[in-house]
């Protein structure tokens, strides 16, 4: 193959993975918070976030409060709560669950990859066992037989997470149109997080676009009563979801620090069985 045939079948790579993420976000949940995964517990209410971070770095307040209004009371309201909810009356919830669970079993090679960067390799095996097993007997991930029979759990393992654990500052809060809540950390990881998708690069443009709206899309019917929920239970949504954010994302990092010892320095015999 020439140069220029390389180098334009690269471009054309490029642009398919920028297309895709603009078709994915235009229906991502224009409310800034994480949808909660169809098998874990519900997070606690955002309200109770909003303790302790008064002063957390927002020095663009003033842009990203416009630009939650407008994904929050024009993207979510007029466009994709209504499809989510035309979506859940067609899909029951045990369908919409399942599809959850299979669009997660497809995110396991940025979990896999970001485990071994963290230097968590049971981390990296249990996520390469999860996967074998739900692809096969959990039919493509449907169910999540990894889990449910042999007790399995997956990580939550991403970029972000690791530029935060080798030290890098989250930087400021930042929210962009039609994207979920960020930092700048954080918006580096989800860039890198993109293109350790090999799926992305070996299926059709169409069906990588198309799977990408329909799992946001589900993503936000399976939550329709938690966002509403949140919208009733606070006064400030948009410090509550910023708040909210945040302190997860920093739960996070440290929760991956504790595994992460743990996997090295294991509590010896005698301190277990104490």
């Amino acid at each position: 193959m020439s140069k220029t045939s390389t180098k334009g079948a690269n471009v054309e790579r490029v642009m398919r993975r920028l297309t895709i993420l603009v078709l994915t976000v235009v229906f991502a949940a224009g409310m800034a918070s994480r949808a909660t995964g169809a098998d874990e517990d519900l997070l606690p209410p955002i309200a109770d976030a909003e303790q302790d971070l008064s002063n957390d770095y927002d020095p663009w307040q003033g842009f990203n409060e416009k630009m939650f209004f407008f994904n929050h009371d024009v993207l979510d309201r007029y466009l994709v709560k209504p499809v989510a909810t035309g979506w859940s009356k067609i899909l029951p919830d045990v369908g919409k669950r399942g599809l959850d669970r299979a669009f997660d079993n497809l995110g396991m090679p940025k979990r896999l990859v970001n485990n071994l960067l963290q230097g968590r390799f049971r981390g990296a095996g249990r996520e390469l066992a999860r996967f074998g097993v739900n692809t096969t007997v959990g039919v493509v991930g449907f169910l999540d037989v990894a889990r449910a029979q042999l007790h399995i759990e997956k990580s939550d393992a991403d970029t972000g997470q690791t530029l935060g654990l080798y030290g890098f500052g989250q930087g400021p809060y930042l929210v962009l149109p039609t994207l979920r809540p960020l930092t700048v950390r954080d918006g580096i990881g989800y860039g890198v997080d993109g293109v350790l998708d090999p799926f992305g690069y070996v299926t059709p443009f169409f069906v990588t676009a198309g799977t990408s709206i329909v799992k946001q899309v589900n993503e936000r019917a399976l939550n329709l009563q938690v966002f509403e929920d949140v919208e009733e239970s606070v006064l400030d949504l948009y410090s509550a979801v910023r708040n909210g954010y945040l302190q997860r994302r920093r739960r996070s990092v440290e929760e991956a620090d504790a595994a992460r010892q743990a996997e090295w320095h294991p509590p010896s015999r005698a301190v277990a069985e104490r």
